[in-house]
């Protein structure tokens, strides 16, 4: 059974339709890269699927459960919307870490106040607090980044600082991961930093989505490629296929305006 499955999916913006009948499925442990021109509709996608736009039809299924109909009349409270965002970890292209915070803090505190809504009790909260904390170190860790807790994100480089976006994501233990352009808002001498952490999840099978312009990462690391034009899914296969064979004209087109 598919882990995510997004079915005839629309959205549009006043009279611009951005998204026409978007659908795609993808598999546990799969590693989907989407490609596309700028104003393709990768990123309402990723933002529709993680409820930060709200689609305007269409169904969402994550795990054989409908998370998103848009013909459903009820609509969700706020607290629903978030219990459904606890599914994916969202990585932006610009960071949004809060600059009031260090670096432990900014990944602790979206789970504490998680912790602090669900626990009953002083003791059960101060107990979910340490095994918080504990996953967050083992996290910048395993980034590289356990010497800068206590920094703060302007005593950081951009790539350091995807790098506390990623694990903020990663904390909460989301079934799948959803990148934007993870690192378009970096120089290129420090991109290979934040691309070692995203093939490190790949290698440990974890589920994600990746919308790049980094098209030889995206044929290194994906087990598929979507290439969006004009709201639409007009090719998808396997990497090696898909760059070396482009059916249609668009994606000709595309690859050739593109650095491989």
């Amino acid at each position: 059974m598919a882990i995510l499955e997004v079915k005839n999916l629309k959205k549009s913006f006043g009279k611009t339709s951005v998204l026409k009948d978007v659908s795609f499925s993808m598999q546990r442990g799969e590693v989907v890269s989407i490609i596309g021109s700028s104003g393709s509709g990768k990123t309402t996608l990723l933002r529709c699927i993680n409820f930060l736009e709200k689609a305007d039809s269409g169904k969402i299924i994550l795990d054989g459960d409908i998370i998103f109909d848009g013909a459903a009349t009820k609509q969700f409270t706020a607290a629903e919307i978030r219990q459904k965002q606890l599914n994916f970890g969202f990585v932006f292209q610009s960071f949004n870490l809060f600059p009031q915070y260090n670096v432990l803090d900014n990944v602790l505190l979206a789970p504490k106040l998680l912790a602090k809504e669900r626990c009953t009790g002083v003791q059960e909260r101060e107990a979910a607090y340490k095994e918080i904390e504990k996953k967050a170190k083992a996290l910048l860790e395993k980034a590289g980044l356990d010497g800068k807790l206590g920094n703060y994100p302007c005593e950081l480089s951009g790539g350091q600082q995807q790098r506390v976006a990623i694990c903020r994501a990663l904390v909460q233990g989301p079934k799948i991961m959803l990148f934007d352009e993870p690192t378009s808002a970096l120089d290129p001498e420090i991109t290979n930093e934040v691309l070692k952490v995203i093939k490190s999840l790949a290698d440990e099978d974890m589920t994600m989505i990746i919308v790049t312009h980094e098209m030889t990462f995206a044929k290194n690391i994906s087990d598929r490629v979507i290439f969006m034009d004009k709201g639409v899914i007009a090719e998808e296969g396997a990497p090696d296929e898909l760059f070396t064979n482009p059916k249609s004209d668009r994606l000709k087109e595309f690859l050739s305006n593109v650095r491989m």
